[in-house]
């Protein structure tokens, strides 16, 4: 586990971007946004005009490290039992943090950006955001507007169980997920208002087409 050394407290939605060659979903996001960089997701973001405020992770693969500004914080943290997601995940607090580059050019990296959402204890608002997807994390009850035919995929950070649903073509109602058990893959979205009641349990991710990204962050609240 990575020795928290310093920790990074914002008051508005933070953008963390990691090492992808294009940064997808991030001009959709609002320009006042603070930038994070997980290790090499700093050129991506500098690529995309996004001068990150700081630089988290192993830099393993960052190269020259000389080479950026310094106005660009480094927070260099070593260890090889968590990813620079989770690194990241230890040291920033926000609303809302959205993770760009995370999932969907590899899927060893989805699976361990996955297992970050179920192992932290971090309790911002998370929403991974990729080329095809985007995965929001939820612990407890949500409710959302969306389009009707919309696929919408459930699946169990750990082990949840559901009291109902409302505006899903097939009801979450009395269900009991966990890995290797039941899943809620490609549901689809029947009425446009969504609900969704959770009962004990460890969290839920509710997967998404990219193209609702937009209507998600204008759904989501933060103070």
């Amino acid at each position: 586990m990575t020795e928290i050394l310093t920790a990074l407290t914002f008051d508005s939605p933070v953008v963390l971007v990691g090492g992808v060659p294009d940064p997808v979903g991030l001009s959709a996001l609002p320009s006042g946004w603070q930038v994070i960089a997980a290790d090499s997701g700093v050129h991506a973001a500098l690529k995309a005009g996004r001068e990150p405020l700081a630089i988290i992770g192993d830099m393993d693969s960052v190269g020259d490290l000389a080479s950026l500004s310094p106005d660009i914080q480094q927070i260099k943290l070593s260890g090889q039992d968590d990813t620079d997601f989770e690194k990241c995940l230890n040291l920033i607090t926000a609303p809302l943090i959205v993770g760009i580059g995370f999932i969907g050019s590899r899927f060893d990296h989805s699976l361990g950006a996955m297992h970050a959402l179920a192992a932290t204890s971090n309790q911002s608002q998370l929403l991974l955001v990729g080329a095809e997807d985007i995965i929001l994390a939820v612990r407890g009850d949500i409710a959302l507007r969306l389009s009707v035919g919309t696929r919408l995929s459930i699946v169990p950070l750990a082990k949840q169980s559901f009291v109902s649903s409302r505006g899903l073509a097939w009801p979450l109602d009395g269900l009991h997920m966990q890995f290797g058990q039941a899943i809620g893959i490609s549901n689809h979205v029947s009425a446009s208002d969504i609900t969704i009641t959770a009962g004990a349990g460890d969290g839920y991710a509710v997967i998404v087409p990219f193209d609702c990204l937009e209507t998600i962050i204008d759904q989501l609240t933060w103070a």
